[in-house]
């Protein structure tokens, strides 16, 4: 087989889904011992790529700017000859608009559709599309390639589903550290005498945590928390829905955590009753679905997007008809009244699902296989 030469160009790696995604395909090349680079304008998470076989280059590949965007491509273009790149990944749509500017004749470029996006007018479906530029695409869930392949008009022969991967190690049931652990809780103050209701998602209109309000509403009298975890960098978001809490008399019941590291984030769920997932849109995967199976919690669901991928198999119980309000509320209290044994039982298939169908290992080794056949 020819051996491959990856570049991966993401705008940023300050954080999030795509941005761990894509180091964790470097981590895993450079570990196999496969020199991989990645183009990127720089961020927090640069010192999480290993040191060995991997090298980063800082350009402004975040720009929109497209007057700037063919000296970009040129220094690119230097790059790409210099370290031999045969495959060129971009990783989103702001740097798929550099494609028309870089020399592809002997590269394979990929693009992945992390999302459907907007295509409510006709610019924003021109500048969506732009991904679709390429020679092959990766969908993260069966749901984006079925969405794209209608709204773009792709061809479904030139995608390939590579869902997002859950690190099943590091998300596990298991306290590795009670010290640690107990040092969290009094940290975040998070009383054991209550149940824990947790809403992760970054704190921003259409992941829903307004409208999930007016569930916390009917059981305010109840002895239970809710905790909102999540990137808070939208500050604007964050003050509307601290002031509507106050205004709805929620201050007792609701809290606000803001982001967590991973670390942080497996004990929160760790000490979770309920997960709870309930955007006013379908996400294209939904990695906190994962991440809860894992942890062997009950998620209650909307069942669209790529969620519904997720579910596909498991018990009804995890699954909520989009906005049904009602059917939220009385899986709550069905789950608050399940014994200790049925929640086992449930958690133990739930987390096998996620090992066999979307661990990041089984991530990692679908992309180095797609990597060396599309060079077949």
């Amino acid at each position: 087989m020819k051996n491959f030469k990856l570049m991966q160009i993401i705008p940023s790696l300050e954080s999030g889904g795509v941005e761990q995604g894509t180091l964790d395909v470097a981590n895993y090349l450079a570990e196999r011992e496969i020199q991989n680079y990645i183009i990127s304008n720089g961020g927090n998470m640069l010192p999480y790529l290993k040191k060995k076989n991997i090298e980063h280059f800082t350009l402004p590949v975040h720009s929109k700017n497209f007057l700037g965007m063919p000296l970009v491509a040129k220094k690119i273009n230097k790059i790409i000859l210099n370290k031999k790149i045969n495959i060129l990944h971009i990783r989103s749509r702001a740097p798929a608009w550099l494609l028309p500017y870089i020399d592809k004749k002997k590269l394979k470029c990929v693009s992945t559709f992390h999302n459907v996006y907007g295509t409510q007018n006709i610019f924003k479906k021109i500048y969506n599309k732009r991904l679709s530029k390429v020679d092959h695409i990766v969908a993260i869930s069966e749901y984006v390639k079925n969405q794209i392949v209608e709204k773009y008009k792709i061809s479904p022969n030139k995608i390939k589903i590579i869902n997002r991967g859950t690190d099943v190690n590091h998300f596990n049931p298991k306290i590795s550290n009670q010290t640690e652990f107990a040092h969290f809780l009094n940290n975040k103050n998070i009383l054991p005498d209550k149940k824990i209701i947790l809403f992760p998602g970054r704190l921003t209109d259409w992941k829903g945590q307004i409208n999930f309000l007016k569930i916390v509403e009917h059981f305010k009298s109840d002895p239970i928390i809710f905790y909102f975890v999540g990137d808070d960098k939208n500050t604007s978001y964050r003050d509307k829905l601290l002031n509507i809490i106050r205004k709805k008399n929620l201050n007792k019941t609701c809290k606000i955590l803001g982001h967590m590291n991973k670390n942080d984030l497996q004990m929160m769920y760790c000490c979770s009753d309920i997960v709870i997932s309930a955007p006013l849109k379908p996400e294209g995967f939904g990695r906190i679905v994962s991440e809860s199976l894992a942890m062997q919690k009950i998620i209650l669901a909307y069942n669209f997007g790529g969620v519904e991928n997720q579910l596909k198999g498991l018990d009804s119980l995890y699954k909520i008809k989009p906005y049904d309000h009602d059917e939220l509320k009385e899986k709550i209290t069905h789950v608050m009244n399940l014994s200790k044994n049925q929640i086992e039982k449930l958690g133990l298939i739930a987390r096998q699902h996620v090992i066999s169908k979307y661990s990041r290992d089984k991530m990692l080794q679908k992309y180095y296989d797609f990597y060396e056949g599309i060079l077949n």
